[in-house]
Protein backbone atom coordinates (compact mmCIF):
# COMPACT_ATOMS: atom_id res chain seq x y z
CA UNK A 1 0.00 0.00 0.00
CA UNK A 2 1.44 3.41 -0.93
CA UNK A 3 2.32 5.89 1.79
CA UNK A 4 -0.28 8.67 2.01
CA UNK A 5 1.21 11.91 0.69
CA UNK A 6 -1.29 14.40 2.12
CA UNK A 7 -1.98 13.29 5.68
CA UNK A 8 0.77 10.73 6.23
CA UNK A 9 2.85 12.68 8.75
CA UNK A 10 0.35 15.34 9.69
CA UNK A 11 0.62 16.83 13.15
CA UNK A 12 -2.49 17.74 15.03
CA UNK A 13 -2.82 21.08 16.76
CA UNK A 14 -5.76 23.02 18.07
CA UNK A 15 -6.84 26.44 16.89
CA UNK A 16 -7.03 27.58 20.49
CA UNK A 17 -3.40 26.52 21.06
CA UNK A 18 -2.35 28.51 17.98
CA UNK A 19 -4.20 31.63 19.10
CA UNK A 20 -2.91 31.32 22.68
CA UNK A 21 0.65 30.87 21.36
CA UNK A 22 0.22 33.92 19.12
CA UNK A 23 -0.97 36.02 22.07
CA UNK A 24 1.78 34.81 24.41
CA UNK A 25 4.47 35.41 21.78
CA UNK A 26 3.28 38.91 20.93
CA UNK A 27 2.90 39.80 24.61
CA UNK A 28 6.44 38.58 25.32
CA UNK A 29 7.84 40.66 22.44
CA UNK A 30 5.79 43.66 23.60
CA UNK A 31 7.16 43.35 27.13
CA UNK A 32 10.79 42.66 26.10
CA UNK A 33 10.88 45.63 23.75
CA UNK A 34 8.80 47.83 26.08
CA UNK A 35 6.30 48.51 23.30
CA UNK A 36 2.90 50.11 23.74
CA UNK A 37 -0.10 48.57 22.01
CA UNK A 38 0.14 51.48 19.57
CA UNK A 39 3.75 50.49 18.77
CA UNK A 40 2.78 46.83 18.46
CA UNK A 41 -0.06 47.70 16.08
CA UNK A 42 2.29 49.70 13.87
CA UNK A 43 4.64 46.67 13.59
CA UNK A 44 1.69 44.42 12.82
CA UNK A 45 1.01 46.17 9.54
CA UNK A 46 -0.56 49.38 10.78
CA UNK A 47 -3.16 47.93 13.11
CA UNK A 48 -4.84 50.09 15.74
CA UNK A 49 -3.85 49.84 19.39
CA UNK A 50 -7.23 48.21 20.10
CA UNK A 51 -6.62 45.56 17.43
CA UNK A 52 -3.08 44.94 18.75
CA UNK A 53 -4.52 44.52 22.25
CA UNK A 54 -6.99 41.97 20.88
CA UNK A 55 -4.10 39.97 19.36
CA UNK A 56 -2.11 40.00 22.61
CA UNK A 57 -4.32 40.77 25.61
CA UNK A 58 -2.74 40.90 29.04
CA UNK A 59 -3.10 37.58 30.91
CA UNK A 60 -5.45 39.06 33.54
CA UNK A 61 -7.69 40.59 30.85
CA UNK A 62 -11.22 39.34 30.31
CA UNK A 63 -10.85 40.23 26.64
CA UNK A 64 -10.95 37.26 24.24
CA UNK A 65 -7.92 36.71 22.02
CA UNK A 66 -8.38 37.46 18.31
CA UNK A 67 -6.56 35.37 15.73
CA UNK A 68 -4.31 37.35 13.42
CA UNK A 69 -4.88 37.26 9.67
CA UNK A 70 -2.28 36.24 7.09
CA UNK A 71 -1.14 39.80 6.29
CA UNK A 72 -0.63 40.52 9.98
CA UNK A 73 1.27 37.24 10.40
CA UNK A 74 3.55 38.20 7.51
CA UNK A 75 4.11 41.70 8.91
CA UNK A 76 5.10 40.17 12.26
CA UNK A 77 7.42 37.71 10.49
CA UNK A 78 9.03 40.57 8.57
CA UNK A 79 9.58 42.49 11.82
CA UNK A 80 10.64 39.74 14.24
CA UNK A 81 11.44 36.71 12.05
CA UNK A 82 11.82 33.48 13.99
CA UNK A 83 11.37 35.22 17.30
CA UNK A 84 7.69 35.59 16.37
CA UNK A 85 7.22 32.74 13.91
CA UNK A 86 9.04 29.86 15.63
CA UNK A 87 6.59 29.28 18.51
CA UNK A 88 3.72 29.20 16.00
CA UNK A 89 5.49 27.12 13.38
CA UNK A 90 6.60 24.67 16.08
CA UNK A 91 2.94 23.70 16.44
CA UNK A 92 3.22 22.04 13.03
CA UNK A 93 6.83 20.89 13.30
CA UNK A 94 8.35 23.85 11.48
CA UNK A 95 10.75 26.68 12.17
CA UNK A 96 11.73 30.00 10.64
CA UNK A 97 14.61 30.27 8.17
CA UNK A 98 15.66 33.53 6.55
CA UNK A 99 15.79 33.64 2.75
CA UNK A 100 19.24 32.54 1.66
CA UNK A 101 19.73 30.26 4.66
CA UNK A 102 20.42 26.62 3.93
CA UNK A 103 18.04 24.09 5.43
CA UNK A 104 19.13 20.50 5.06
CA UNK A 105 18.97 17.20 6.82
CA UNK A 106 22.57 16.62 5.67
CA UNK A 107 24.69 18.80 7.97
CA UNK A 108 27.79 20.07 6.21
CA UNK A 109 30.08 19.32 9.15
CA UNK A 110 28.98 15.68 9.19
CA UNK A 111 29.55 15.31 5.44
CA UNK A 112 32.98 16.92 5.71
CA UNK A 113 33.87 14.78 8.73
CA UNK A 114 32.86 11.66 6.81
CA UNK A 115 34.99 12.57 3.79
CA UNK A 116 38.05 13.89 5.63
CA UNK A 117 39.63 10.61 6.81
CA UNK A 118 39.46 9.16 3.29
CA UNK A 119 41.04 12.26 1.77
CA UNK A 120 43.80 12.30 4.40
CA UNK A 121 44.63 8.67 3.55
CA UNK A 122 44.50 9.34 -0.21
CA UNK A 123 46.87 12.31 0.08
CA UNK A 124 49.27 10.60 2.50
CA UNK A 125 51.73 9.62 -0.26
CA UNK A 126 51.60 13.10 -1.85
CA UNK A 127 49.95 11.80 -5.03
CA UNK A 128 46.18 11.87 -5.59
CA UNK A 129 44.64 9.92 -8.47
CA UNK A 130 41.15 9.71 -9.92
CA UNK A 131 41.11 5.99 -9.08
CA UNK A 132 41.64 6.81 -5.40
CA UNK A 133 38.94 9.51 -5.44
CA UNK A 134 36.30 7.62 -7.42
CA UNK A 135 34.95 5.53 -4.51
CA UNK A 136 34.26 8.81 -2.67
CA UNK A 137 32.68 10.66 -5.60
CA UNK A 138 29.21 10.97 -4.06
CA UNK A 139 30.59 12.49 -0.84
CA UNK A 140 32.93 14.77 -2.76
CA UNK A 141 30.02 16.05 -4.84
CA UNK A 142 27.91 16.69 -1.71
CA UNK A 143 30.78 18.60 -0.11
CA UNK A 144 31.29 20.55 -3.33
CA UNK A 145 27.58 21.49 -3.49
CA UNK A 146 27.51 22.59 0.15
CA UNK A 147 30.70 24.62 -0.01
CA UNK A 148 29.48 26.32 -3.22
CA UNK A 149 26.28 27.34 -1.41
CA UNK A 150 28.30 28.56 1.59
CA UNK A 151 30.59 30.61 -0.66
CA UNK A 152 27.54 32.13 -2.38
CA UNK A 153 26.11 33.06 1.03
CA UNK A 154 29.41 34.72 2.01
CA UNK A 155 29.52 36.60 -1.32
CA UNK A 156 25.93 37.82 -0.89
CA UNK A 157 26.71 38.99 2.64
CA UNK A 158 29.87 40.75 1.46
CA UNK A 159 27.86 42.42 -1.32
CA UNK A 160 25.29 43.67 1.19
CA UNK A 161 28.02 45.16 3.37
CA UNK A 162 29.28 47.37 0.54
Amino acid sequence: MPTPQIHGKRRTFSASAAVETQAATLLKIKDEERLTYEDLGRYLGGKSDDRAAAYAPKPDSERPISAIDMLTFLAACETWGGRFADPLLALVGGRWADAGDVCTSDPGALTLATLLPAIIEIERDGVTTADELSPHEELIRRVHSMTAVWLDMIARKAGQAR
